[in-house]
C-alpha cells in the first residue's frame, strides 16, 4: 500500500492510497459475482449474461463498489500511516481501477484539527461581578416561581407581545399544490412562530384571519425549499397571570401552610444557590477569556455538524410547545446559533490541547463518578447508563468529555479571579 498526502484549502487534506494485489482481486471477484447473480440484462436469463457484457454495462458501478470495499479495509491503516487525524466526515472523491494488474487507487478528503501554540494558562486573570446573598435575590427567586406557576387566562383584546396565541393554519405549497392544515400555538415574541407570522399576529383578535400570499419555506439546512400561501385563523388569545403571594401559593409550592414559612425556605435555598451561581459565573468568565486568547481556523465540517446539533435541539424544544416545525426558518436559526457553535468547538480544542500538554488522564474512578452523575440526572441506575454507553460505543466520547472537564477545572483552579462590585446608579442614592 502506498500513501501520499497533499494540502488542500483551509484545514482540508487530500489522502491518495494505492493498493495492488490479492485484496483488489478479491474485491473485484465479489462484485462480479454479485452482479452476475442479480442483474437483469435483456436477452439473457438472470445469472447467464457473459462477464464481459456485465463489465461493459456496469463499469462505473464496478469501480465504485470495488473502491468502497478496498477503502473499507485499508483507509484506517492509511490514515495511521499518514499521521493525520480526521475531525469529522471523510469524503471519497475518486476511484481508479486497473483490472488487469489488478490495482486500485482512491482519493479521500477530510479536515484535520487546527494547529496553534498553547499560551501559558496558569494564573490567567478574569473579572467577575461580585455576588453575595441579599434580599433582592430572594425577591427574584420568588418572581421566578410565580412565572413557573403562572396560568394563561383568555382575554378579549388585540394580541400583544407575550400573549399565548392558538391558531388553525391552512398552508398551500405553491409548486406542488399540497395542502397542510392543523392547529398550533405559541407565545408571541419568543420566536415560536416565524418572524413574518408574529408581525402579522400583533394587533389581531380572536376570530380574526391572517393571510400571507408568498411565505418562503426552508429545509433543515436553511435553504429555501419553495413558497406557500398561508391562512391563519386565530382561535384564542391568552395572557399570563401570575399567582398572588399568599398562603395558598405556599401550599401550591409544597413549602408549608403559610407564606412566612415558604419564604424562609426559599431564602435558605437561595443562600445555597449563591455558591453554585458563583461557580457558574467564574466558569463562564474563564471560558470567554480562553476564547479571546486564541485565534485559529476551525474545521468547517465540524462546525456544520455542531450547528446542526444546536438547531436540532432548538427544534425539539419548540416542538414541545406544539409548534409545527416544518415551517420554521431554519436558516435564520442556524445563523443565530453559529456564534455558540464556534464558541463550543474553539473551547473544546483549547481544553484538549491543555489536557495533552499537562498529561491529564481519565481514571476508572473518574468514569464511574460520571456514570453516577448521569444516572442521577436522567433518573436511571448507573449500570443502565454504563451499559448504554458501552453498547453504543460511546464510552470513548464520554472519556474525552471528562478529560476536557478535568482540564477546565485545572485551569480554573489556577486562575486569578477578581470580583468587581456592581456599580450602583448614582442617581438613586
Amino acid at each position: 500500500m502506498k500513501v501520499s498526502v497533499k494540502e488542500r484549502e483551509g484545514l482540508f487534506k487530500e489522502l491518495s492510497v494505492e493498493v495492488e494485489g490479492d485484496m483488489v482481486k478479491s474485491a473485484m471477484e465479489d462484485v462480479y459475482r454479485y452482479l452476475k447473480e442479480n442483474v437483469s440484462i435483456e436477452g439473457f436469463r438472470k445469472g447467464t449474461a457473459p462477464l464481459w457484457i456485465i463489465k461493459a454495462r456496469y463499469k462505473e458501478h464496478i469501480e465504485e463498489e470495488v473502491g468502497k470495499r478496498v477503502a473499507n479495509q485499508t483507509l484506517q491503516s492509511a490514515i495511521e500511516e499518514s499521521k493525520l487525524k480526521p475531525v469529522a466526515d471523510i469524503f471519497l472523491e475518486e476511484v481508479k481501477l486497473e483490472e488487469n494488474v489488478p490495482k486500485l487507487t482512491y482519493r479521500v478528503v477530510f479536515e484535520t484539527p487546527p494547529e496553534f501554540e498553547l499560551k501559558d494558562l496558569e494564573g490567567i486573570e478574569v473579572e467577575v461581578r461580585k455576588i453575595e446573598f441579599n434580599e433582592d435575590l430572594v425577591k427574584n427567586r420568588i418572581e421566578e416561581l410565580r412565572e413557573q406557576h403562572a396560568v394563561w387566562e383568555p382575554v378579549e383584546r388585540e394580541i400583544r407581545e407575550g400573549d399565548l396565541v392558538s391558531v388553525d393554519y391552512y398552508i398551500e405549497e405553491v409548486q406542488s399544490g399540497e395542502i397542510t392544515q392543523g392547529e398550533t400555538s405559541g407565545i408571541v415574541g419568543q420566536k415560536m412562530f416565524r418572524e413574518e407570522i408574529e408581525k402579522a399576529l400583533i394587533g389581531k383578535k380572536e376570530g380574526d384571519e391572517v393571510f400571507m400570499e408568498d411565505l418562503p419555506l426552508y429545509d433543515m439546512e436553511g435553504k429555501e425549499a419553495g413558497r406557500a400561501k398561508v391562512k391563519l385563523v386565530i382561535k384564542s388569545v391568552k395572557e399570563k397571570v401570575l399567582p398572588e403571594i399568599n398562603d395558598d401559593f405556599a401550599k401550591e409550592l409544597g413549602l408549608g401552610d403559610t407564606w412566612q414559612s415558604a419564604e424562609e425556605k426559599i431564602r435558605e435555598e437561595v443562600k445555597q444557590s449563591v455558591e453554585r451561581l458563583k461557580k457558574i459565573i467564574v466558569e463562564d468568565a474563564v471560558a470567554k477569556k480562553l476564547i479571546e486568547m486564541f485565534e485559529f481556523e476551525l474545521p468547517q465540517t465540524l462546525l456544520s455538524r455542531e450547528v446542526s446539533h444546536l438547531v436540532e435541539r432548538r427544534v425539539q424544544e419548540l416542538a414541545q410547545y406544539g409548534i409545527d416545525t416544518r415551517y420554521l426558518n431554519y436558516k435564520a436559526m442556524a445563523q443565530e446559533l453559529m456564534p455558540q457553535a464556534i464558541f463550543n468547538i474553539k473551547l473544546r480544542y483549547i481544553l484538549e490541547k491543555y489536557a495533552d500538554q499537562k498529561g491529564i488522564e481519565v481514571s476508572q474512578e473518574d468514569l464511574e463518578k460520571k456514570y453516577q452523575e448521569l444516572a442521577q440526572q436522567y433518573g436511571k441506575s448507573a449500570e443502565e447508563i454504563k451499559s448504554y454507553f458501552q453498547q453504543e460505543n460511546l464510552e470513548g466520547v464520554l472519556i474525552e468529555d471528562i478529560r476536557r472537564e478535568k482540564a477546565f477545572s485545572d485551569i480554573i483552579s489556577k486562575a486569578v479571579i477578581k470580583e468587581l462590585e456592581e456599580k450602583k446608579d448614582e442617581g438613586n442614592t
